[in-house]
């Protein structure tokens, strides 16, 4: 159903205090900052990078952080547009999963929609609903070694109750005009276990509801997700470790986030030091 596609969102890094309200001269040189809000918690607080394609980095700093939270190395959104909800697309999602079960060895689920939201500096109030992938049974599927910090090998969702243009303010030349002419998020690498590769290509299929483009060739696959607010398509590439580098990178930061390309008018595609932000 085209009302299920599923889109890229964003990607979130975590900054500390001083990270946060004095970014670095990489970023202010790159990027224009917008200041988010607080969280309905009050527990963090965030600024945006919003480009033009409809996408976003969130760079969140934590006020008062939860005992049980993890730094883990880095989580992702993907969403789906309206009319589409958030119980629609947890439905597909575990449907798929359950109907390739005997492939499902990575033990992913999804939980039940968690209402969420923040109030802008302007005192417009956000809500959306997010679903988090759960992993109920850990120990069965990749080895603790390659989770330093908590699992995020799968994305989370979050759908938009209010407008998402409140959210995502792509529609203003102010916000999504960047020195670098950055545009959009072209591409979006995780790094998993040379393993485990086929697991996460059956993981990755349930979760965005499309195969990978083809061929699928020296242990790299890609999925195809137009962007939610232009024309504009990337992908995530799903890459096998293959190196001691990729193996210390998975002990070190874990399976997940490894790379992102960020897509620019003025000078085509740049890599984004994403690791830095990783903690």
């Amino acid at each position: 159903m085209s009302s299920q596609q599923v889109y890229p969102d964003h990607l979130l890094l975590q900054l500390s205090r001083t990270q946060f309200e004095a970014p670095s001269a990489w970023l202010t040189d790159h990027f224009t900052i917008i200041e988010g809000g607080t969280h309905a918690n009050g527990l963090s607080r965030n600024k945006l990078i919003v480009f033009p394609d409809g996408t976003y980095l969130e760079l969140l700093n934590w006020i008062e952080k939860p005992e049980s939270w993890r730094d883990r190395p880095g989580d992702f959104a993907l969403t789906t547009l309206k009319p589409s909800t958030a119980e629609d697309n947890r439905d597909r999602i575990v449907k798929a999963l359950e109907s390739r079960s005997e492939r499902n060895d990575l033990e992913v689920t999804y939980s039940q929609p968690i209402e969420g939201g923040r109030k802008t500096l302007r005192g417009d109030e956000l809500r959306w609903k997010i679903l988090k992938a759960t992993y109920p049974n850990t120990r069965s599927a990749t080895p603790e070694k390659y989770h330093p910090r908590g699992r995020t090998d799968a994305p989370f969702f979050c759908h938009d109750v209010t407008d998402r243009i409140l959210r995502v303010p792509f529609n203003l030349p102010s916000v999504v005009d960047h020195p670098s002419g950055a545009t959009g998020i072209a591409g979006l690498e995780l790094l998993v276990p040379k393993d485990k590769w086929e697991s996460y290509i059956n993981l990755y299929i349930c979760i965005v509801g499309a195969s990978p483009l083809l061929p699928k060739k020296h242990g790299v696959a890609e999925f195809e997700l137009k962007s939610p607010g232009s024309l504009d398509s990337g992908v995530i590439r799903l890459r096998a470790a293959t190196s001691e580098d990729d193996e210390r990178y998975l002990r070190v930061k874990g399976i997940g986030i490894s790379s992102l390309i960020i897509r620019s008018r003025k000078i085509g595609e740049f890599s984004f030091p994403v690791s830095d932000y990783l903690h």
